[in-house]
């Protein structure tokens, strides 16, 4: 064999063999760990819901109920009860009752006391300050309230009524045509006050059905139809940064 061919299969063969014992570079993958690992965001069941805790806003990104006629039956008397730090909530990241004293704004539920009168256990859980939420006087007596009973006569309709509700802090256009998110915040713990609520209900006759509301933290006129802030699952989903499960056969309720 000629001296230069061999010193090119000579070469061949190191390389090859070179390629097969050094091991693989993977690159490195990072372990799920509890050095640094941010822990994930409460989700606290309670009697009669379930809601997800924002340590930044100081209340609930949602909380889900789901009602039925019979859980709806009961004479509870909300007015034993006192709102309460939650102590499944790290405290530093807890509202508290001193951080809504002359905010002006009313401590709004989430999971309205309203759906809570079966038992005293249920009630005393929605009076929890992480499922309290700084709503604008005129909009938590009045329209609010007005939204929150039509959900409880809807279990006149649909066998159980599934509801998702959460605050929301949207965008609006500046004096110089540029858009931001601007919200107060109140009390020394600084409670972030939204700029919306949102309200998803689902219920299922034939099909199922899904209603979807925007309501802006502020007074609203009385006659006002629902209606008027009905938007699509998709636009809530957007607001909210969340994913609802899509239903087959699922339609906008009218």
């Amino acid at each position: 064999m000629p001296k230069k061919s061999w010193l090119v299969l000579s070469c061949i063969f190191i390389l090859s063999a070179l390629t097969q014992c050094t091991p693989r570079q993977d690159p490195p993958t990072v372990a799920q760990s509890s050095t640094l690992q941010p822990e994930p965001s409460p989700v606290i069941q309670r009697t009669g819901y379930v809601l997800a805790y924002d340590g930044k806003t100081r209340h609930a990104s949602w909380v889900y109920e789901e009602l039925t006629a019979q859980n709806l039956e009961g004479s509870t008397d909300r007015a034993k009860f006192d709102f309460m730090e939650d102590p499944l909530i790290p405290s530093q990241f807890r509202a508290s009752k001193e951080d809504y004293k002359g905010s002006g704004f009313d401590r709004g539920h989430l999971s309205p006391a309203g759906n809570a009168r079966a038992s005293s256990e249920m009630m005393k859980d929605t009076f929890y300050l992480s499922n309290i939420s700084p709503q604008h006087p005129l909009l938590n007596r009045k329209y609010w309230l007005k939204l929150e009973k039509y959900v409880r006569d809807l279990t006149k309709i649909y066998p159980v009524v599934y509801v998702v509700t959460g605050p929301l802090f949207l965008p609006k256009k500046g004096k110089d045509g540029k858009r931001y998110v601007e919200y107060q915040v109140i009390g020394e713990n600084d409670v972030a006050v939204p700029t919306h609520y949102f309200k998803v209900i689902r219920g299922k006759r034939e099909v199922w059905e899904t209603e979807a509301y925007i309501i802006p933290n502020q007074p609203i006129e009385q006659g006002l139809p629902l209606a008027n802030f009905a938007v699509t699952l998709e636009k809530v989903e957007k607001a909210a940064g969340i994913i609802f499960p899509k239903m087959i056969s699922d339609t906008l309720a009218k």
